[in-house]
């Protein structure tokens, strides 16, 4: 599992093939996938099991060959659905990057997809035979990954004008379905909230902090952050700080007592309790397991 991806300011792609390709393969057990945000839109698709994905205030149950598109900008996550696990891969790129402004293409559907104002009906699936197509074409993007052929880009960028054809090409296009009004204000005030933990996971941060961040009283932050995320406000911090922690078991040298207070904990036992809890074994088995070096606590 690639957990940086899960940062808002990963880069996806590069400058010149603003495109990323992600694989995730979740047990039965195991969190799905922690709300966050980027600018770019993502084509997510099941390839196995099932779980719910909420995208803005809209939720949808996947299962194994169901596709969701994420506008940029829009707060997204997954959770169990039944206990079930779920393996699924993720295709993330930037559509400025498909948009020509001389083009009627882009002026009908593109710029106003790009902007909000349309929006992709989802889930498709793969039931339906636009939806199959579009499962197609999106394994064929994903298996292009790590493909030596000097016309890849060209490839994976017809690919992707094709997937967006099948959709237009079908009518499972609405206008604007993003959150209005209040919905889309107690979003921002939510990723707000969320931007401020990423930036000062590493000390303290009592609930009021959040709220104020948020322009919310304690109480009411405290159920909008739940009803969203479903997770209190200390559930996602210390998930968020667990995550921190796996990547430096992985890739830092510091012992694991250092990693610890490096995501935020100041009581190892409590750490390792929790570390256990969300990665089944123990924060320096994990380490082993990701051949990671250093001192352990």
């Amino acid at each position: 599992m690639d957990l940086r991806h899960l940062r808002e300011n990963r880069s996806h792609g590069t400058p010149g093939f603003p495109v990323g390709i992600y694989h995730m393969q979740q047990e039965a057990g195991q969190p799905i996938l922690e709300s966050h945000w980027h600018d770019e839109v993502e084509f997510l698709f099941v390839e196995a099991g099932q779980a719910v994905f909420r995208v803005g205030y809209d939720e949808f149950e996947l299962h194994a060959g169901d596709t969701v598109f994420i506008g940029g900008g829009e707060l997204h996550g997954a959770f169990p659905l039944n206990g079930s696990g779920c393996s699924y891969s993720a295709v993330v790129f930037d559509l400025n990057w498909l948009i020509d402004p001389k083009d009627g293409i882009s002026a009908n559907f593109l710029q106003p997809l790009n902007r909000g104002r349309l929006a992709l009906i989802s889930p498709a699936t793969s039931s339906a035979e636009w939806g199959g197509r579009i499962l197609r074409l999106l394994r064929a993007i994903a298996e292009m990954e790590t493909s030596s052929d000097p016309a890849k880009e060209i490839k994976v960028k017809g690919m992707l004008y094709l997937i967006l054809a099948e959709y237009w090409s079908a009518g499972e296009w609405t206008a604007g379905s993003r959150a209005d009004g209040q919905d889309a204000r107690t979003i921002e005030r939510l990723k707000g909230a969320m931007a401020h933990i990423e930036r000062n996971f590493n000390r303290r941060l009592p609930v009021g902090e959040l709220a104020k961040i948020a322009g919310m009283s304690d109480g009411h932050f405290s159920r909008v952050f739940k009803e969203f995320m479903r997770k209190t406000p200390v559930e996602y911090m210390n998930h968020y700080r667990l995550r921190q922690a796996a990547l430096l078991l992985g890739d830092s040298a510091l012992s694991v007592g250092e990693v610890a207070l490096e995501a935020g904990f100041d009581n190892f036992s409590y750490f390792s309790k929790m570390f256990k809890s969300l990665y089944r074994c123990s924060p320096s088995d994990y380490r082993r397991s990701r051949g990671g070096s250093g001192s352990q606590h």
